[in-house]
């Protein structure tokens, strides 16, 4: 029980602490998804997209907006780690530290969902009957949406396991994450770069944002176009669980000293 209240009160502290930031996150998320709804919706048409390319793009979008998580939460963690050490206090409390670490990944997982769930309401009232929600699965979404933002909370420790400091940061975004976002099957689908290219398509398969984004079109637009909603399900959880082993492994390495 001394263990379960420590865990519970670190944990209502962070949620307090993300109350703090709710009102900026819901302006960002705004600008976010209304600019995209804009432009693929109303803009892009005249180029000669379809105009069931935005439903394409907004399902892509409620599948990443817990992906921009993964910078300021990895960012936050670093500085913490060069300055106050607050999880280095974290570490001395009557809890095992791998628990500690499975707190963080809570925490973001949190944050992530409180950004995606809001993304697929405010687009559909921009884009209106320009998104056939007809194939919307509740059960299936609620699945991949849990798994999609788990994912994110661990890749967000994996990330700042990887970090030697903050000034690395950028390297880390630029390099690794954007391209894991951008080639992950977010502007198209996966059996659409099958067909162009297909040895880069089954090497997408081990980009785990591609799960992501193909489950959560499953989910919502119906699984025709798309992977297997269960395959993408039981890759995300794989997925899941080595960024969360591998990253408590080597933080515990890196601060773990009690």
């Amino acid at each position: 029980m001394t263990i379960f209240n420590t865990f519970k009160q670190l944990l209502l502290t962070d949620l307090l602490i993300l109350r703090s930031m709710i009102l900026d996150k819901v302006i960002n998320l705004l600008i976010w998804v209304v600019s995209n709804c804009l432009i693929f919706g109303y803009l892009m048409p005249a180029f000669g997209l379809t105009s069931s390319y935005s439903g394409f793009i907004l399902a892509g979008l409620s599948a990443s907006a817990g992906m921009f998580e993964v910078f300021p939460g990895a960012s936050a963690m670093i500085n913490d780690f060069e300055g106050d050490q607050v999880y280095s206090y974290y570490l001395t409390l009557p809890m095992p530290s791998w628990l500690v670490w499975m707190r963080s990944i809570v925490y973001f997982s949190i944050g992530a969902s409180f950004m995606a769930i809001f993304v697929l309401p405010i687009g559909k009232m921009v884009l209106w009957d320009k998104v056939d929600l007809s194939h919307f699965n509740v059960g299936k979404f609620i699945v991949i949406f849990f798994l999609a933002n788990l994912f994110f909370g661990s890749f967000t420790l994996w990330i700042t396991s990887r970090l030697k400091n903050i000034l690395k940061m950028q390297n880390v975004w630029m390099r690794f994450v954007f391209p894991l976002w951008f080639l992950g099957c977010y502007q198209f689908s996966w059996f659409v770069l099958y067909n162009k290219w297909a040895w880069f398509a089954y090497l997408n398969l081990l980009n785990p944002i591609t799960y992501i984004m193909e489950g959560m079109r499953g989910a919502i637009l119906g699984q025709e176009q798309f992977l297997p909603w269960i395959y993408c399900c039981i890759a995300l959880i794989g997925f899941i669980g080595l960024c969360s082993w591998h990253a408590i492994k080597s933080l515990k390495k890196r601060l773990d000293f009690v």
